[in-house]
């Protein structure tokens, strides 16, 4: 099983590219800053890494500058992945020893585990052999649980995120990206639960909230509304209108928001 570093402080792209590699079959290993990236490159010598560049404490090239310096590390492939694209900084990631350079913006998820595959195969035909075999170590989705789950957030790469951890924990997923067509479905359908993001385009969340519990199929649905938000004053506003759960999106992961789900259907 191939083994990939990320390096990157964004705790939610963190988890989203962590999901997808492993899904494809690879085992990866998560850093959230340039020490703990370098320690776990030490480490566990994976086979490529991923490193940000724009980090605290840090930064990607004073990162690769201690990778290529170190005797352990210097071998190591690494892959820049920033959303820093213009020709300088490209340039200079490859100045100081990056081995490619991927720019965040440009790439789903899915052509960023495609490349990184290209990277490490010979070729293009022991690559899908190779990610085909893995493929069959990764344990399947859980069996489908019954529960449905929908997602009401504008911002794709958090609704991928979401929706991909829900669906492999069992729960079937519905996505609405703006307030108004959010509204629709909980009026059209019965959820077990509903998550929605305040700030949307055609109808807010607050909006949303007094509207579905006025009048839908879901007045006691449990809500979890998720915000970068922590004023008190905006989380007593949503409890207010309905909201069962207030969450910080900075703080929230996957695998948490998986947890609280659960805990509140079974409450």
């Amino acid at each position: 099983m191939q083994k990939i570093l990320i390096i990157e402080d964004e705790r939610y792209l963190l988890e989203l590219y962590r999901m997808k590699f492993e899904r494809e079959g690879f085992k990866v290993v998560a850093a959230e800053d340039g020490r703990e990236g370098i320690a776990a490159a030490i480490k566990e010598q994976p086979d490529l890494i991923l490193l940000d560049i724009v980090m605290p404490g840090m930064n990607g090239f004073q990162v690769l500058n201690k990778l290529r310096e170190n005797k352990k590390t210097k071998h190591l492939k690494i892959y820049i992945f920033s959303n820093l694209g213009q020709a300088d900084e490209i340039k200079a990631g490859f100045e100081h020893g990056a081995d490619g350079y991927m720019v965040k913006a440009n790439l789903t998820p899915g052509q960023v585990v495609d490349r990184v595959s290209l990277a490490l195969s010979a070729n293009q035909k022991k690559k899908k052999n190779t990610i085909n075999n893995k493929k069959k170590t990764v344990p399947e989705n859980k069996e489908k649980n019954g529960k449905s789950v929908l997602i009401i957030e504008d911002e794709k790469v958090i609704i991928d995120m979401y929706k991909m951890r829900l669906e492999n924990e069992g729960y079937a997923v519905e996505v609405a990206d703006n307030g108004a067509w959010g509204l629709k479905l909980a009026k059209k359908e019965k959820f077990d639960i509903i998550i929605m993001d305040m700030v949307m385009p055609a109808m807010n969340g607050y909006q949303m909230l007094k509207e579905i519990k006025k009048e839908s199929k879901n007045k006691k649905t449990p809500i979890i509304v998720l915000s970068n938000s922590a004023q008190d004053e905006d989380i007593k506003k949503a409890k207010k209108q309905g909201a069962d759960l207030y969450l910080l999106k900075s703080s929230i992961t996957p695998a948490k928001l998986a947890k609280r789900i659960e805990e509140l259907i079974n409450k």
